[in-house]
């Protein structure tokens, strides 16, 4: 199965973990949050969102902002990006703070549509946020992928009628399931897009 069937015209890429790895000291977040090891961050996340909750929410940007130094691309990211704007509409959609993706990305940022959890009132799984990415993209959902690395996206990708591409991270315990495709890094996305190479 292609990765980049020759109808996906527009890919929405997830951030975190996908295309970045933020290393956010979470024991200090909680603490600060006062959040036990049994909340859930996205959870909370969505319910400082609910709340109108600024004060949190300005907290957690901090966070992520203060760890982009510390943070990585994924093998292959910069290149993926590069890549698929000049043959396709790209952008990426993340519950993280928009500025953390442009502090990540730097350059690569310049003219990319991000749609970060301050542009959207339900975060991922909802798939409000790739509604929100298609419409920026001027896309319809059957031409369009996700490519993220947990259930959160492939749970919005399927609800909003996305194809749904998950890249394995090897640090988490498995892959989520259900993805129509399973990658092992985004080489094998650009590979599969230029040369029409089967991914499975």
């Amino acid at each position: 199965m292609s990765a980049l069937g020759s109808h996906i015209r527009a890919v929405v890429f997830d951030f975190d973990g996908t295309l970045f790895h933020l290393p956010i000291d979470f024991a200090a977040f909680r603490r600060e949050m006062g959040l036990t090891e049994e909340d859930k961050v996205g959870t909370a996340l969505q319910d400082w969102t609910d709340a109108g909750d600024d004060e949190r929410l300005a907290v957690v940007t901090r966070y992520e902002r203060e760890s982009v130094p510390a943070g990585r691309f994924t093998p292959g990211a910069q290149e993926a990006l590069r890549a698929l704007r000049t043959t396709h509409r790209v952008a990426v959609l993340t519950r993280n703070s928009r500025h953390s993706v442009t502090d990540a990305l730097g350059d690569l940022a310049d003219g990319l549509h991000i749609v970060g959890r301050e542009d959207v009132k339900r975060l991922k799984p909802d798939p409000e946020g790739l509604f929100t990415a298609l419409g920026l993209l001027d896309a319809r959902p059957a031409e369009s992928a996700m490519v993220g690395d947990t259930f959160h996206d492939v749970e919005a990708a399927k609800s909003a009628g996305l194809r749904s591409i998950v890249l394995r991270n090897p640090k988490l315990a498995y892959a989520p399931k259900g993805a129509d495709v399973y990658i092992e890094t985004l080489t094998e996305l650009v590979e599969a897009t230029s040369t029409g190479a089967e991914t499975s």
